[in-house]
């Protein structure tokens, strides 16, 4: 396929000129300056008419299992393990029409998320590319118990990994600290759950098998506890210091915000009181901490949070619109759901970006996003894994 004609966004920069992009099955073959006679030896040959050509984008924290209605905790624990399943599927097939072409599936009841990315592997349903942690390790009464597999002690944190691992998680997911939405009783925000020594144990076990591990860590000391064990990600991070931020980018840890769905709680008047009133209580904490990974060179990605109270699936949009308000510039808030979010992923070069040998993940958008982020709500075409979705 040649894809003629287009400026490009290629997940770290926009190029100067126009360009032809060819695809040969599920990979970029070639990105070349445009000229009139490249269409030899192509099945299938679309103008793109002087439009913007990006990577797909990568959502790098979404539950798939959760609704987005008003208490999707609640509606889990409530409905039988093969509804649930049912709802993972039907929330997955939402991502790619609207360019979303991989998601990172952190806390999956009943390992939902794996099953479904499988599914799709196996070409029985067509969605995003799911890396999923499948169930997250918590300690026992933890954030997000009906997520969680609860581990107690190093050797059950050391069998927890294995568990995962051996089910085919790509990431491990910890709960290290309380949440804001959840439960309504029996954690806080600064709550540290996790000991120094089943920290230290995840991670070690998790890297011995070539696997990262991200937490869900908001309050100051546990995030401080995450990293020095050696933490790949953090979650939220709302109370990240200056200090911590200088540290994170010097030991190349990635900070995930999930800027979006806090402001969006704490403005939600139909959701758990309790969520509303602890989100309004972190939001100037977080818009700080934000500031902090900025100036000292964090690796920041894009996560919505998606299937969050009042967050139906896909929030793509926007958690980049979020990053964009929080302080990020438009380029680096499309980096942050492109390039950045690939090297996450460990995936850069083969995702996030429009060159030869990376998957052919892209979407078309008729003005440059780098200048108006809102054609991302207007998309021309999805292409994922080189065959077109959308169009």
């Amino acid at each position: 396929m040649l894809i003629s004609n287009v400026h490009i966004f290629d997940g770290e920069k926009q190029l100067e000129g126009l360009y032809d992009v060819v695809t040969d099955g599920e990979l970029i073959k070639s990105v070349e300056p445009r000229t009139e006679e490249r269409t030899s030896g192509c099945g299938d040959v679309i103008s793109g008419n002087k439009n913007w050509l990006m990577p797909g984008l990568i959502d790098l924290h979404v539950h798939l299992t959760w609704n987005g209605k008003t208490d999707p905790a609640t509606d889990i624990m409530h409905s039988s393990p093969e509804e649930n399943l049912m709802e993972t599927v039907g929330n997955t097939l939402k991502y790619l029409s609207n360019g979303v072409t991989s998601v990172r599936d952190l806390g999956s009841p009943n390992d939902d998320s794996l099953h479904v990315s499988k599914a799709i592997a196996r070409g029985q349903i067509r969605g995003p590319r799911i890396f999923g942690s499948g169930m997250s390790l918590i300690m026992t009464g933890g954030h997000d118990p009906f997520n969680g597999m609860p581990v107690d002690g190093p050797w059950e944190a050391l069998k927890g990994v294995r568990k995962q691992v051996a089910k085919g998680a790509s990431v491990i997911k910890i709960s290290a600290t309380g949440g804001v939405y959840g439960r309504a009783e029996g954690e806080g925000v600064d709550d540290t759950e996790l000991r120094q020594e089943e920290l230290d144990m995840i991670i070690d076990e998790a890297h011995r098998r070539g696997i990262p591990v991200t937490a869900h860590a908001l309050g100051e000391k546990g995030i401080r506890s995450c990293l020095k064990a050696g933490i790949d990600c953090i979650e939220h991070g709302h109370y990240i210091q200056r200090d911590m931020a200088e540290l994170m980018a010097k030991q190349g840890t990635a900070l995930v915000p999930t800027f979006f769905i806090y402001s969006h709680l704490a403005d939600s008047d139909n959701i758990p009181e309790y969520a509303r009133k602890k989100s309004q209580a972190v939001i100037e904490a977080h818009h700080r901490s934000l500031g902090y990974a900025k100036k000292a060179g964090v690796l920041i990605g894009a996560g919505s949070d998606a299937g969050s109270p009042n967050a139906p699936h896909p929030c793509m949009f926007e958690e980049i619109k979020a990053l964009h308000d929080g302080g990020l510039t438009n380029e680096e808030a499309l980096r942050a759901a492109t390039g950045n979010a690939a090297r996450i992923l460990r995936r850069s070069g083969k995702l996030g970006a429009v060159k030869p040998g990376a998957y052919a993940d892209l979407i078309m958008t008729s003005e440059n996003p780098c200048e108006n982020l809102d054609v991302l709500l207007d998309l021309r075409m999805v292409i994922a894994n080189g065959e077109i979705v959308k169009r």
